[in-house]
């Protein structure tokens, strides 16, 4: 449909509601029409002032449905429905906040018994998640993974939204242990995501997520407890995952970077050469989906060259570290001055730098990384937890050249 079209059927819906006064028997259902208008042209032609119009039509047909009325929980409803789109597009907290309260009421409407009681917790838990991730509240986090509970109780074996309700719940646990690193809610978030794949036969469109959460969440266990099993197991699942990824799927290049990350893991256990190559091959799959401008491109760029060197120190194979050298130049071109992980990126390249030193000598590589550590200083205030380490580096590197070149000012600084 052409703008002049909707334009044209816009007006005609105004007019209809002309039609309809306060008072008339009809005018919830003009109100109704000429929202919903507003919502498809919007859709179609982003006219940012529909949104706002129809949320006050929304709030118009909410008064034509107090309290009692046998449609109030639609009313509500679609007016929660029209505050979520405006909060996606603009970020308008307020909204958001509103969202969450009309969802607590329309839940209200819904007492313990009602068969669709919880599609409506659901969508409680779903504007508190929003919330969350806005504002990092962890009260907000703790009443979803209840919401989340009280879902799965109303979805039993059998039901066709269970593997949902349990993926749910372990995703909101997931959020409590990053953020409070309890493993009993790890060792939950295990058993839920067995319960979800076993949900999710060969075949079954979510197989892939599950294969891949299931995995993350043995990987987490393994950091913490070290069980090799755990990593075993982690390495069998991105395997299983990354066969539903072939050339060409969207999701390629997260499941060869999380196999990739296992197989490292393992190596640094074990030691099997064969792990870290495979890793290095993965890798550098990963690297070719992510051209230049894509958002993961410096991730990628980071964990391979971390792999390189990993190899190096292993082998001495001067070409890995050299690698390894150009993607940490390339990772932190990506990282301008007031990015988040310069830091990192500038700490990475140091050392790499300073392990072709040791190797060649090559002066040039040790005052590039002398430059660099007092780049990383300035972004490593005295409280920084990095900022000892920082200079015990950077002091060892000033010792390293003044031995080579016996230029008194490194002495006194490195001192």
């Amino acid at each position: 449909m052409g703008q002049w079209s909707s334009s044209l059927i816009n007006l005609v819906y105004r007019a209809t509601l002309q039609l309809g006064p306060p008072g008339h028997s009809l005018r919830y259902l003009f109100l109704s029409n000429l929202t919903l208008n507003l919502q498809d042209r919007f859709r179609q032609w982003g006219i940012m002032s529909d949104p706002d119009e129809a949320i006050e039509l929304h709030r118009a047909a909410l008064l034509l449905r107090p309290v009692g009325h046998t449609e109030q929980s639609s009313s509500l409803n679609n007016l929660t429905i029209g505050l979520q789109h405006r909060f996606q597009q603009r970020g308008i907290m307020s909204d958001l906040d509103e969202v969450t309260e009309l969802h607590r009421a329309v839940l209200l409407l819904r007492p313990p018994g009602r068969s669709d009681r919880s599609k409506f917790l659901n969508n409680l838990a779903a504007s508190l998640e929003d919330k969350f991730r806005q504002r990092g509240i962890m009260s907000d986090l703790e009443e979803i993974i209840e919401l989340n509970r009280a879902v799965l109780l109303l979805r039993p074996p059998g039901h066709s939204d269970r593997s949902k309700s349990l993926n749910n719940l372990a995703a909101s646990l997931g959020d409590k242990f990053r953020q409070r690193g309890i493993m009993s809610d790890l060792e939950e978030i295990i058993e839920l995501n067995r319960a979800v794949l076993l949900l999710r036969p060969p075949g079954h469109s979510e197989r892939f997520s599950s294969l891949n959460n299931l995995a993350l969440s043995l990987q987490d266990r393994f950091r913490h407890r070290g069980i090799m099993s755990d990593l075993d197991e982690a390495i069998e699942l991105n395997r299983a995952a990354l066969l539903l990824c072939p050339p060409g799927h969207s999701d390629r290049s997260m499941s060869l970077n999380s196999l990739a990350n296992c197989l490292r893991d393992r190596f640094l256990q074990r030691g099997i050469m064969s792990d870290i190559d495979e890793a290095i091959e993965l890798h550098h799959a990963t690297l070719l989906l992510l051209p230049p401008g894509h958002s993961d491109r410096f991730k990628s760029l980071n964990n391979l060259a971390l792999h390189l060197r990993d190899r190096f120190l292993q082998r001495d194979i001067m070409s890995d570290i050299d690698e390894a050298i150009e993607l940490h130049r390339a990772a932190l071109l990506l990282c301008p001055p007031g990015h988040s992980d310069r830091s990192m990126s500038l700490k990475n390249l140091v050392l790499c730098l300073g392990d072709r030193f040791k190797q060649q000598g090559i002066m040039s590589d040790l005052d590039e990384a002398i430059e660099l550590h007092h780049a990383a200083l300035l972004l490593r205030p005295p409280d920084h937890s990095d900022r000892s380490s920082s200079l015990n580096n950077l002091a060892l590197d000033l010792r390293h050249r003044f031995l080579q070149q016996s230029i008194t000012s490194d002495l006194d600084e490195a001192i």
